[in-house]
């Protein structure tokens, strides 16, 4: 299965077609300002061969003139202008004066000897290569032709041509990073917008700021808050059900279990039937599992309540100290858990909640002891502050510490709970801010897992805590 290409992001996807758009228009207009420069030129042009001719007939006519005093006849014998204005230019002056038949009388030094390919009228004719512009004079009777090259217009139009294409070609890149620059500033309070997204969860369902979004972005935004609002009021129902729910079963469970116990131990003192008794034994054990599982939903909706607001500093070696106590009043636990603290300190302070860190510690506690044999250790570290509990069991692959975090997953039967201890625990260091890792085999061992909790410190001017009460 070939890898899907990641989607531009807006700024690129906005820039794109606004650089096409932008460079289309430019080029229409580069286009308009050619045709409009060109048209110039060639009036400009027109214009001086105009007054060029103006100026040159009476020259010519004076070189005639001469020229049949000194007995010559321009009429057989084309004669040649003497030096003019220009001659000395790489386009030197184009002139031929003509009689009424169309014989060239006169002629510049750079004009062809023979006539124009025009015709005898006044005006503007163009030739093969020349322009020509054609003047009679009534009195005299004569043509003036004057000539200008195209080659030389083409070569003014190409020039201008040039320059704005090479002005389009310089600036095209600068003109692309600056849109694309405007377009991703511009597009900030969409990342910024996304970004509140982002860092909204079960946990964080805060509206969206919205102050200082454009209208289409501020209405995106106001759904959202709508919408998470209506997250939130279904998590609170689902929340307050479990609650409700769990909380209301225990006491009618903990009624028939004593209730069962009763039954079992006046069986026992007067030898019933011993089928009899495996069967209420059996529904016995059952209570005891339904029993549990109760307390873990329980668990499940105080650690996925609002603690935040009841955090305050907590003493990690007192909570560990007081976990230990509890659980060695239960007999598996009693040869099997090792406390140990940090050498260097009596208190590792932190900040938290006291009643929901005691849940998640109880849960991995009963976890180890549960779940493996042998002696089960559980750890408090200063540097960094830490909650470690390690057992001796199987431990778990890669793809089982991946799946036990997850809420009503198992790795299998021989491990972690009942899908439900490990997604609390993980909620539990959620709104801590602490990091939850699963190291298996243990450090040093062969075997085991170790689950550490890892707590953010606390600033080094924080005030003294204040007195903890150990959590039920």
């Amino acid at each position: 299965m070939t890898a899907q290409t990641p989607p531009h992001s807006l700024a690129r996807r906005l820039a794109q077609p606004l650089m096409l758009a932008v460079v289309t228009v430019w080029a229409l207009s580069t286009a308009i300002v050619v045709w409009y420069v060109d048209s110039q030129i060639q009036h400009n042009f027109d214009t001086e061969l105009v007054e060029s001719a103006y100026r040159q007939l009476y020259p010519a006519l004076l070189d005639v003139d001469r020229a049949r005093r000194h007995g010559k006849q321009p009429e057989l014998h084309t004669i040649t202008m003497g030096e003019v204005p220009g001659d000395g230019h790489p386009e030197p002056l184009l002139l031929q004066l003509r009689d009424r038949q169309g014989h060239v009388l006169l002629r510049s030094r750079g004009a062809p000897k023979a006539a124009f390919d025009a015709p005898l009228r006044e005006g503007f004719h163009n030739s093969i290569e020349h322009r020509i512009y054609t003047l009679y004079t009534e009195q005299e009777q004569v043509w003036l032709q004057l000539a200008d090259p195209l080659a030389e217009r083409s070569e003014a139009s190409r020039r201008t041509l040039t320059g704005l294409v090479l002005v389009l070609v310089l600036m095209l890149p600068v003109l692309g990073w600056l849109i694309h620059y405007i377009a991703r500033n511009e597009l900030r309070s969409v990342q910024w917008l996304q970004q509140q997204i982002t860092d909204r969860s079960g946990n964080n369902l805060q509206p969206l700021s919205l102050q200082g979004l454009p209208r289409e972005l501020h209405q995106v935004g106001e759904d959202v808050n709508q919408l998470m609002h209506r997250l939130h009021e279904a998590l609170d129902v689902e929340r307050a059900l479990a609650a409700n729910a769990a909380h209301e079963l225990r006491t009618p469970l903990a009624s028939v279990r004593l209730r069962l116990h009763t039954a079992l131990d006046q069986a026992q003192q007067q030898g019933r039937d011993h089928i009899a008794l495996a069967e209420a034994q059996a529904a016995l054990s059952a209570l005891e599992t339904l029993s549990h599982r109760t307390e873990r939903l329980l668990q499940l909706s105080r650690a996925e309540s609002d603690s935040a607001a009841r955090q305050h500093r907590i003493d990690l070696v007192q909570l560990s100290s007081t976990m230990a106590q509890e659980f060695w009043q239960q007999p598996r636990a009693q040869r099997r858990l090792d406390w140990e603290t940090p050498a260097a300190a009596s208190t590792v302070w932190v900040q938290g909640d006291m009643d929901t860190l005691a849940i998640a510690l109880r849960n991995l506690v009963d976890n180890a002891l549960t779940y493996s044999e042998g002696e089960v250790t559980l750890t408090v570290t200063a540097q960094p502050p830490a909650l470690v509990v390690r057992d001796q069991g199987p431990g778990l692959n890669t793809s089982q510490q991946t799946h036990i975090l997850q809420r009503h997953v198992r790795a299998n039967t021989q491990h972690i709970g009942y899908g439900l201890g490990m997604s609390i625990v993980r909620s539990i260091a959620d709104k801590h801010g602490a990091q939850l890792s699963l190291l298996s085999p243990a450090p040093g061992q062969s075997c085991g897992l170790e689950v550490r909790l890892e707590f953010p410190p606390l600033p080094p001017d924080s005030a003294t805590a204040p007195a903890m009460s150990a959590a039920t």
